[in-house]
């Protein structure tokens, strides 16, 4: 423990170092491990992060007093995946809160929350979009229907991928299929189909999806299953054999492991970017001859929308009162933009 908090400090004093916004994030994962770990420093021109992985709320408190007041921003993991369970020695009631208990004790720095199965799904929608040129049309077998599994099927399908899912438990692996295909969108003709039989679902499959947590159920009768230029991605982890890995390799399979690069770092920018429009974009001001809304505020009739009630720049337009922009602005309306145009310059 001694050696993490201490790899701790040195990458807060690392990433302080850049001249640019910093971010610490804290996270955790299904899959339940002793030792917390720090996560690699990623920087662009915008911000610079770094982060660890727990999987017990008693060493947030140790964390925090490091990282508080010595990075602008602090995302933690809102996901509940820490069980609840009484800790051996401290002999206290651990809810596996991590939101909770940040928030309950950070002070100075901003504290966000975030959901990084989310930005998992997100990460591996856009690699396999790209990679594949597009989806429609596609066989894509997800093994392992948890979570992310779960969440990966319906984005897919209203892509209109083909989805084969297989989990261990039949009977959640049924209502989860179910579920999802009554809430995709009703012109989706495609389908998510929950397979009992394993090799069912991977049989002449565009792409098979590890999705499971630490078990490794690839193997080389699924690889032997599929398209001859089918890929493979490992989700989770360790979802492959030793024996499918080698088979993949001799045979020119390609296997992916995802890389959250692109997802993780854009929904930084929008959270910060959120945070940014609620402190000077969003709400109502009164200018005197006139009130200008911004940000998503919904303005009343005959407000002015611009982009930035404490620095206008731009004009939107006219608020009709029902959420939408006037298309036909009436006389005053016009005298109230021209007014308006004339601080803006």
């Amino acid at each position: 423990m001694n050696d993490f908090l201490k790899l701790l400090k040195e990458n807060i004093q690392a990433i302080s170092n850049e001249g640019i916004k910093t971010v610490f994030t804290i996270a955790t994962t299904s899959k339940q491990e002793k030792d917390p770990y720090l996560t690699p420093i990623r920087q662009n021109d915008l911000f610079i992060v770094c982060g660890c992985v727990v999987f017990e709320q008693s060493i947030l408190s140790e964390i925090i007093e490091i990282i508080d007041g010595n990075v602008d921003y602090i995302f933690v993991d809102s996901e509940k995946k820490i069980p609840v369970r009484i800790h051996p020695e401290l002999d206290v009631i651990e809810t596996g809160n991590l939101s909770k208990v940040c928030f309950q004790n950070i002070k100075k720095s901003k504290i966000l929350e975030y959901k990084p199965n989310d930005i998992t799904v997100n990460a591996t929608w856009s690699f396999l979009s790209q990679r594949l040129n597009f989806l429609s049309g596609k066989k894509i077998s997800i093994l392992g229907s948890g979570n992310i599994g779960s969440k990966l099927a319906l984005k897919l399908v209203e892509c209109g991928v083909s989805v084969s899912m297989y989990r261990r438990n039949n009977y959640k692996g049924y209502v989860i299929a179910q579920g999802l295909n009554f809430v995709k969108p009703n012109n989706t003709v495609s389908n998510i189909t929950f397979h009992e039989d394993i090799l069912q679902t991977s049989f002449m499959s565009d792409v098979i999806i590890g999705a499971t947590s630490g078990v490794s159920i690839i193997d080389v009768n699924l690889l032997k299953s599929i398209k001859k230029d089918a890929i493979i991605v490992d989700l989770g982890k360790n979802t492959l054999t030793k024996e499918a890995i080698k088979f993949a390799l001799t045979n020119n399979i390609e296997i992916f492991r995802t890389d959250v690069t692109s997802a993780f770092e854009g929904f930084i920018y929008e959270a910060i970017k959120m945070d940014e429009i609620l402190q000077y974009s969003y709400g109502k001001k009164d200018l005197g001859f006139c009130f200008i809304v911004g940000g998503g505020s919904l303005g009343e009739k005959g407000d002015i929308i611009v982009d930035n009630i404490t620095y206008p720049k731009r004009i939107f337009g006219i608020a009709a009162g029902d959420g939408t922009i006037k298309k036909e602005p009436s006389a005053i309306d016009k005298e109230n933009i021209n007014k308006l145009k004339k601080q803006l310059i």
